[in-house]
């Protein structure tokens, strides 16, 4: 099983992992949109390819107008690129789409039960869910612990694998825009094994970067979506 987050209209990587892996099943963990230049291309390779797709708050804000509630350091990127680039490039269809997307999945592989979501349990969209965290994320809000699960996650392109009481939480970190470490990341999910690999690659950033600058011109604009991309 492959698993991929946080695609962020980048669909260079996208494309080039897709291609490059073998996988029986796709699961996509939300964030297909904003920030990158090419949603279209990116949701359009998604929905031809993913099994499980949840929504990401990127996906989210998109479909409805609201606010994506992103860290603040990234948030006028965000809203820039979401006014600038993803609502004019998506059509109709793609909103419905985007809209179509559920907050949460549930799936079963080999008997393996897993549920899928952009955030965490406490929250599906919004959540921050890291290692040193994770303990804080799988109680309820009144702080009793959740059922055990399994899950697999993205949000914060931060990618790691922790057990936790004997089930797996799974964040194959960002394959559109990393933030720990420049080079894509996703997870392969080996059912046989009960294993997860995370491998990483590099790819031409040169493309990514005329795409952007065909589109944006700002230079402050220009400046901050380079950092974020590691171009």
């Amino acid at each position: 099983m492959l698993i991929i987050s946080d695609a962020h209209a980048n669909i260079h990587p996208l494309k080039y992992v897709i291609q490059r892996e073998k996988f029986d099943k796709i699961v996509f963990c939300g964030d297909a949109v904003d920030y990158g230049p090419n949603p279209g291309e990116t949701l359009d390779l998604l929905k031809e390819n993913a099994d499980v797709m949840v929504s990401g708050n990127h996906d989210y804000a998109a479909a409805y107008s609201v606010d994506c509630r992103c860290g603040e350091e990234n948030h006028e990127l965000s809203v820039f690129t979401r006014e600038n680039i993803t609502l004019k490039k998506l059509g109709k269809n793609d909103i419905s789409f985007l809209r179509s997307l559920p907050n949460r999945m549930d799936m079963e592989i080999d008997g393996m039960k897993f549920q899928v979501m952009h955030g965490s349990p406490r929250d599906e969209l919004y959540g921050y869910m890291y290692p040193w965290s994770v303990q804080d994320h799988l109680r309820s809000m009144l702080g009793s612990p959740l059922d055990p699960a399994n899950y697999v996650v993205g949000h914060t392109h931060y990618q790691f694998l922790i057990r936790y009481a004997g089930n797996l939480v799974i964040n194959p970190g960002s394959i559109g825009q990393p933030r720990d470490n420049p080079m894509p990341s996703y997870a392969v999910y080996d059912s046989s094994r009960n294993s997860v690999e995370f491998p990483r690659f590099d790819y031409d950033r040169s493309k990514l970067k005329e795409d952007i600058r065909s589109i944006i011109s700002d230079q402050e604009i220009l400046s901050g979506l380079y950092r974020l991309f590691s171009l």
